[in-house]
């Protein structure tokens, strides 16, 4: 089934401070020790889309790591965003992007910043939702078969049936959860008809621009100046003066949970955001104690911790759960479980270094 490729690869990456900075975020590092997570992103996708049918949305300070990371990326399937507006708008100039290259051909877009241990099974199930979306004109989500009773997902919860492709069921989504408690979490896990919110999706362009125009009607004017500035000279200004005129939103809020066409395939891909330092701990592989990490480890009883730093020495002696980052003079200490509120930190830090802070 032809299909484009969209990945997004603008985040800032900040729960993975302080390996992450705003120069080099997150989809741009080795977490895993097998490349960064872009290059595994492109690579995932390229198993079954060319890389001319491939474009990346990113800001202007990330286009030369992306360029180095993707040497095979067209430059004009490039999208720069001039400041961030969330996934909506991203998408949107997405969809007028692949319109243009690709006519009416389905897309499917993944955050560049993922993994899937199970590839095949990933090609499966995409090459099932793009065979739904090219058939009816619907906004096909990837609803990832929760493992356990997270309350740091969003959730998608499935309706009754509506296509099987390839062995590979489709349901209609009936509603979008938020991150729920866990005794909601347990409930749902239960239930076994609500489904982790991967942000992987796939649609046609005239699909997914049809529920942009019904649902944020106010910016149909906005996306209009941009696709019409296609190929022309004016095209990088239009996209300056028009992209920060449209919402801040994501295509969650924005779309997904207004429009009445959205279907949910499920998705048993051993997927990880890697949202944080304690989603890494889950995914890396651990010692007889539990103990994890990269570089040299040197550990006496010590258990369940996560040390990271890469071509250097971490020392344990005595200490149990635990989230340890080295990066240069920089360090991170945590417990295990509280990896979420690294982001208050770099938000602490932000504020001391504006003009005026003490």
């Amino acid at each position: 089934m032809p299909m484009y490729g969209v990945i997004l690869a603008g985040g800032k990456g900040t729960r993975f401070w302080p390996y992450s900075r705003a120069e080099k975020p997150k989809q741009f590092l080795d977490v895993t020790g097998e490349g960064s997570m872009l290059s595994l992103t492109w690579k995932r996708l390229s198993e079954f889309i060319p890389p001319e049918r491939m474009i990346v949305l990113t800001i202007e300070p990330l286009v030369p790591l992306v360029r180095k990371e993707l040497p095979r990326l067209r430059a004009d399937h490039i999208f720069i965003e001039p400041v961030g507006r969330n996934t909506a708008p991203s998408i949107a100039v997405a969809a007028v992007l692949v319109r243009r290259f690709g006519g009416d051909e389905p897309f499917l877009t993944c955050p560049a910043d993922h993994t899937i241990a199970n590839e095949r099974r990933f090609r499966r199930i995409v090459r099932a939702g793009a065979a739904v979306a090219a058939k009816h004109d619907v906004l096909v989500t990837f609803g990832v078969v929760p493992s356990f009773p997270s309350t740091g997902y969003g959730y998608i919860e499935a309706g009754c049936g509506f296509d099987a492709q390839g062995g590979v069921p489709v349901f209609r989504a009936k509603k979008f959860h938020e991150k729920p408690d866990a005794k909601r979490a347990a409930a749902y896990l239960k239930a076994r008809r609500y489904y982790w919110n991967s942000g992987i999706f796939l649609w046609r362009p005239s699909v997914f621009l049809e529920a942009w125009s019904r649902c944020l009607p106010a910016s149909v004017e906005q996306l209009g100046a941009i696709e019409r500035s296609l190929g022309s000279r004016t095209f990088r200004r239009v996209v300056e003066r028009e992209y920060p005129r449209m919402p801040s939103i994501s295509v969650d809020y924005g779309i997904l949970e207004k429009a009445p066409n959205v279907v949910v395939v499920p998705a048993d891909i051993g997927w990880s955001d890697v949202g944080s330092w304690d989603s890494l701990f889950d995914l890396l592989r651990a010692d007889g104690q539990g103990n994890t990490g990269a570089g040299r480890m040197e550990i006496l009883d010590s258990r369940n911790n996560l040390l990271f730093n890469p071509g250097g020495v971490t020392a344990a002696v005595g200490v149990d759960d635990l989230i340890v980052v080295v990066e240069g003079k920089t360090i991170l200490v945590c417990k295990r479980g509280e990896s979420q509120r690294v982001r208050e930190i770099v938000d602490r830090l932000g504020k001391k270094r504006r003009p005026g802070a003490r």
